[in-house]
């Protein structure tokens, strides 16, 4: 199971609970290849050229999939070369800001923003990163003209936003979630367009700005050209993890949501091309250049 981000990271959690199910529910090891570099691209490369037996398989995030064409000058193609096998977590992204901000509601820092262009810093984990395309979405949509402050990561943005360094962060809920339990970071609104319920009470931020969504994921593809009853029996058994107790306690710990109903190859096919019809305008009007 080869994966685009070094272990440690959402995408490897994902990828190493996927695989230890996968383990028992087929029957046959499953090792997780981490190949971290370039945005994910190097590991998307080395994927696209393995067999396609259903002994090779990819967990990658929407960046290497959905959003590869317009963030990076790639040598695959995303929708070409793979064969979308299974959904597996989706991950709303939070937008937070220092437990010690003045700031209380999503209106109290866009009205902010709005007051003071050019001196709001967001931080986020890189250009390309969905970090990045959630806070540049966030801010065209409120009008706020603002300085995005970049990271190696979200580590280091997480840690400069805890100390005011920068004044919000928007990122993944699995990234925020030890942070806001130990109140070192509050908790202003979610992307996804329903309410989180394991986040009772935040708002959105459709709630504020009508049909605003971002959300990463992260799913199974294999090499295009696997076999149509390989790739069945991958997605049921991806499928079945979504009724083992011990996975969804898991994922809920981690603030992943399941992936039900993407399960099937047709399925997650679609929800790859909603997210490209989705973000092609968002990144163009942000004006993100390929790297």
């Amino acid at each position: 199971m080869v994966v685009p981000y070094p272990a440690g990271g959402n995408t490897d959690f994902v990828a190493r609970m996927t695989a230890d199910y996968l383990n028992r529910a087929l029957g046959v090891p499953v090792v997780v290849d981490n190949r971290a570099g370039a945005g994910g691209t190097i590991a998307s490369m080395h994927a696209a050229k393995l067999p396609a037996d259903g002994y090779s398989v990819f967990l990658a995030s929407i960046a290497q999939i959905s959003l590869a064409p317009f963030l990076y000058k790639i040598r695959y193609d995303p929708f070409k070369d793979f064969l979308p096998i299974a959904n597996v977590a989706g991950n709303p992204q939070v937008v937070v800001v220092p437990a010690a901000s003045p700031h209380k509601s999503l209106k109290d820092l866009v009205d902010h923003g709005r007051a003071n262009p050019g001196k709001l810093l967001m931080a986020h984990a890189g250009t390309g990163s969905m970090s990045f395309l959630a806070g540049a979405a966030f801010l065209k949509r409120a009008g706020i003209d603002a300085v995005m402050v970049p990271y190696k990561g979200g580590a280091a943005a997480i840690a400069d936003t805890i100390a005011g360094m920068t004044e919000v962060y928007t990122a993944n809920i699995s990234e925020t979630l030890p942070y806001l339990q130990s109140d070192r970071l509050r908790l202003l609104g979610v992307t996804s367009p329903q309410p989180v319920g394991m986040l009772p009470g935040v708002p959105t931020i459709a709630s504020l700005f009508p049909g605003f969504q971002t959300e990463t994921w992260n799913g199974l593809l294999a090499p295009a050209g696997l076999p149509a009853p390989i790739a069945d029996r991958l997605a049921g058994a991806v499928a079945k993890m979504f009724t083992d107790d011990a996975v969804l306690s898991r994922m809920a710990k981690a603030g992943l949501i399941p992936q039900t109903g993407q399960q099937t190859p047709k399925d997650f096919a679609r929800r790859i091309q909603a997210d490209v019809e989705l973000w092609r305008p968002v990144i163009k009007a942000i004006d993100v250049k390929p790297e």
